[in-house]
């Protein structure tokens, strides 16, 4: 007997209230999962950045740096509207990365203004800023406000003295002529009325200084410095003058009386005026304050703020073009700078000590100052808060052609570490006695004996010595055969190019484009130009517990070292020579013995002002074009930071530090893409759309 299955179905209510009981589930499980995702992320920020350069995260060296940060600090980005693509993709590249510095550091708050719209919070950052360099600035401050006080009351004191020389005019002399003590009250009276005016305007000009909300302290100080030092001039003029005419038996009693009332109260001015000028002139220039300013009225800037310490970075300074592909495809391609710029600036804002930089010179020109032929590197080195100055050892001549006594060596700071950059030295100097008993050769090579040990480092600048080639001593040179350094400041690296009529010449120029990747000093260099000129080899051999690490090598076929340097026109005359050719040349070297650093270089013009301003449109226009060999400087700032310990500073970009994920493609590699995809593809959908037509017919 057959048995029947019973079978239930559910009723259209039960499966209602299964299939929302399901769905309900499934969405709140979708929001539950959301909602984890969402916190995960809150608690632990994470980014992936597929970028070839990593242009939108931060190097592991800035966040070591980050991790180490002590204290409170501010990225504020100053920009305005961008005038163009390449403008808007810097502003947009820097905002990106700002904020990740936020992110990977607690301590670290970003805020981006834009300096025409957010115009009140723009105004306290420039407070703030005044703030940090409160210190720094109350000498001026104290100077300036004492002398917009002996200003006024000079604009009061005088309106008094004009009155009483404008009472003499009004005296009747009972002749036609002019007598010389009418002339007197007449030309004194103008002097005082024409001095009052400009002591007025002077006045509300500074008022006008004065309000601003980032003062021109030093503006401020000059024109009321300027306005007193003019209106002493004339006070002590007319009281001289003054007293002469009391004194002269052809004035009568009444006008001596006034001359003499007038003498007084010249002298009472200029008593007065004493003090002020006295302290306007001992304020010390505000060269970080000054420089703050400028940069901050030049164009976008990034200002980055700790609790008692400023720094200013114009976004012109943050990227550059990259030449290296130019010859293959005909373009630059911009190379960011911002992470260098930002990490470098917050290691240096926390340095307790910074470095000591001191030129010592010989013979050769200042330098820094006006007639300075390194200015432009000094700067960079202050502005990372390094001490930077000059010193002779030996004495030099003046500008009047007298010879000068020797300066005493600049004295570090308690535990603060000094870096002598020596410039090419000489043996004596005949026009200069001093120079001739001094020998500075031998005492700079006693100072880098005694303070190389003591934890101080150099950076020796050499120059072509043909001395060298007849056996006269030179104690620097031996002391760096102690190094296993040998300079042949006896050679000259020449290089036999081809010019365009077929026929060869001889050059003594080098551009550099290949960096070693040794150090962080050209590391960093990657994608950059520099220029050699006139340099000589530096040899490298064994030494005791010594490294050698070559920074810059001369490269290229029929490449040699004239040794005959004897004729004046060397390079003209010059011939390759096979006995004394090399493929490579080293010029720059940086060495390491038993905790000591040196870097050697056989010639000393590639950072001076010279070429680190050398723009594309020529001398001088780097500020305006971009440096035509921005290696050069970099080299310096770099090798300076290397010897002084602080190769953070150095602050080398992903792009430099890390393998490219993808490489960028050729242009026939591009090419070929660009045809499979607009050509290929098509092709390869029909012919699989018909391979499947034919498939099903035959089917």
């Amino acid at each position: 007997m057959g048995s029947k299955s019973k079978t239930t179905t559910d009723t259209q209510a039960v499966r209602r209230m299964k299939f929302g009981l399901n769905i309900t589930l499934q969405v709140a499980l979708a929001i539950g999962v959301v909602v984890f995702v969402n916190l995960i992320a809150s608690w632990q920020y994470l980014r992936l950045d597929l970028t070839q350069d990593r242009s939108y995260s931060l190097s592991a060296q800035s966040k070591a740096v980050l991790a180490k940060l002590e204290g409170e600090f501010q990225i504020i980005t100053l920009l305005s509207e961008a005038r163009s693509e390449q403008v808007l993709g810097v502003h947009e590249r820097l905002r990106d990365l700002a904020d990740e510095y936020a992110h990977y550091a607690d301590n670290v708050s970003v805020n981006h203004l834009n300096v025409r719209r957010d115009v009140t919070q723009a105004d306290k950052v420039f407070a703030s800023i005044t703030e940090a360099f409160k210190d720094e600035l109350a000498p001026s401050i104290e100077a300036v406000t004492l002398g917009k006080t002996a200003l006024e009351d000079a604009v009061r004191a005088n309106t008094e003295l004009t009155t009483v020389l404008a009472s003499g005019l009004s005296t009747d002399s009972g002749t036609d002529e002019e007598s010389p003590a009418q002339a007197l009250y007449r030309g004194a009276a103008s002097s005082c009325q024409s001095m009052g005016q400009t002591m007025e305007e002077a006045n509300q000009q500074t008022d006008e200084l004065l309000d601003q909300v980032l003062v021109n302290y030093a503006g401020a100080k000059e024109q009321v410095q300027a306005v007193l030092t003019d209106y002493n001039t004339v006070l002590g003029v007319i009281a001289n003058r003054s007293k002469m005419m009391a004194s002269s038996n052809s004035v009568d009693n009444a006008d001596k009386e006034r001359f003499l009332h007038v003498a007084e109260l010249c002298q009472q001015g200029q008593d007065r005026l004493a003090g002020p000028l006295q302290q306007l002139d001992a304020a010390k220039p505000l060269a970080r304050y000054n420089q703050v300013i400028y940069s901050l009225l030049s164009g976008a800037s990034v200002v980055v703020l700790s609790e008692d310490r400023v720094k200013v970075l114009p976004v012109s300074e943050m990227y550059r073009e990259d030449t290296r592909d130019l010859e293959e495809t005909g373009r630059t391609q911009p190379q960011y700078l911002i992470e260098e710029k930002l990490t470098g600036a917050m290691l240096s804002m926390t340095l307790d000590q910074p470095p000591l930089v001191v030129f010592v010179l010989s013979g050769s020109g200042p330098a820094l100052g006006e007639q300075g032929q390194f200015n432009l590197v000094a700067q960079r080195l202050e502005n990372a808060d390094f001490r930077v100055t000059q010193w002779n050892p030996a004495g030099q001549m003046s500008q009047m052609g007298q010879p000068t006594p020797p300066q005493p060596r600049p004295q570090a700071e308690p535990g603060q570490k000094t870096v002598w950059v020596v410039m090419p030295t000489i043996g004596s100097q005949m026009n200069n006695p001093m120079m001739m008993a001094a020998n500075p050769r031998q005492q700079i090579a006693d100072l880098l004996q005694e303070r190389l040990p003591a934890g101080d480092a150099a950076l020796l600048l050499l120059a072509v010595d043909p001395s060298a080639a007849v056996g006269i001593a030179n104690p620097i040179t031996d002391l760096l055969s102690t190094w296993g350094i040998t300079p042949q400041l006896d050679r000259l690296i020449l290089q036999e190019v081809q010019q365009d009529n077929r026929r060869t010449a001889t050059s003594l120029e080098f551009p550099i484009n290949d960096w070693p990747q040794d150090l962080p000093i050209t590391t960093s260099l990657s994608g950059m130009q520099g220029y050699m000129r006139v340099v000589c080899p530096v040899l490298t051999g064994k030494a005791d517990g010594t490294t050698h690490h070559p920074l810059v090598q001369v490269r290229g076929s029929r490449l040699w070292a004239q040794s005959d340097l004897a004729s004046p026109d060397v390079v003209q005359n010059a011939k390759f020579s096979e006995a004394e050719s090399a493929p490579s040349f080293d010029v720059v070297v940086a060495s390491e013995s038993n905790g000591q650093r040196l870097v050697t270089s056989g010639n000393y013009v590639w950072p001076s002002d010279a070429l680190t301003s050398y723009g594309l449109l020529g001398p001088g226009t780097a500020e305006l074009t971009g440096a035509a060999f921005p290696a050069n400087s970099e080299l310096f700032v770099n090798s300076v930071f290397w010897l002084a310990g602080l190769e953070d500073l150095i602050a080398a970009s992903p792009r430099s530090q890390d393998v490219p994920r993808i490489n960028p493609m050729s242009a026939d590699t591009q090419w070929w893409y660009q045809f499979a995809l607009l050509a290929g593809v098509p092709v390869a959908v029909v012919a699989l759309g018909l391979s499947v037509w034919w498939t099903r017919r035959r089917a």
